[in-house]
């Protein structure tokens, strides 16, 4: 029998609206209040690192830095099967935190040379996409890494919840509905058949925020 091999906690933490939207069909995603952000940024403060896929560097450019909160910036760790993102991207150029990115065979070999150029670790893992996050997480717990934290997109946590290595999820409920076919939902990707296939969840925490708008709710990750 294999023994399975050790990972960091993870904890995927999303902001949606009432129809399970992360963006509208234009790419608008702001949909925190101020309470929310702050929540955010303390579990970005204890966490090792922050996940997210090549589509949020694309589409939003973040810094990933720690902004509501005081702490140390944690570790990028950006998803990119194919490297799509850009090597002017904030996560490349800004010296705030280390960046690391998990990419596969498939990436252009001139475009890793560059980046680890420019100081960012390249971890090849696989010959093309999708990576394989069961096997990345334990590539990352060897490097120290012991909490994650992981905001999307929809496309990465799709791949997080089909590999079965989210632990939590914490998900604030904004009170808005997006609607229309090219909104992006919290999980994108082929999706599962039914009940029995699906990732099950237990709910251990449901406030009202602040705000007295949005409804703030953490699962435990059952199984799937």
């Amino acid at each position: 029998m294999e023994v399975s091999k050790p990972r960091p906690y993870l904890v995927v933490y999303s902001t949606i609206t009432v129809d399970g939207r992360l963006a509208s069909k234009t790419g608008f995603s702001q949909l925190s209040c101020p309470h929310d952000l702050r929540r955010l940024h303390q579990l970005r403060a204890s966490s090792d690192a922050i996940m997210v896929g090549a589509n949020t560097i694309i589409v939003d450019d973040p810094s990933l830095r720690l902004k509501y909160v005081e702490g140390r910036n944690p570790d990028r760790i950006v998803v990119d099967g194919l490297l799509r993102a850009p090597l002017n991207a904030r996560v490349f150029t800004l010296r705030t935190a280390n960046t690391l990115v998990l990419t596969t065979g498939k990436a252009s070999g001139e475009k890793v040379e560059a980046l680890r150029k420019m100081g960012v670790e390249v971890l090849i893992i696989g010959n093309e996409p999708p990576i394989n996050m069961y096997e990345a997480l334990s590539l990352l717990y060897k490097r120290g890494y012991r909490k994650v934290m992981a905001e999307g997109g929809g496309g990465l946590l799709w791949t997080l919840f089909k590999d079965n290595v989210v632990d939590e999820l914490w998900l604030t409920i904004s009170p808005y509905i997006f609607g229309g076919r090219d909104a992006v939902s919290l999980v994108e990707g082929e999706g599962f058949s039914s009940v029995e296939d699906a990732v099950k969840l237990e709910p251990y925490h449901v406030s009202l925020c602040e705000c007295r708008k949005e409804i703030h709710v953490r699962y435990k990750v059952l199984s799937s």
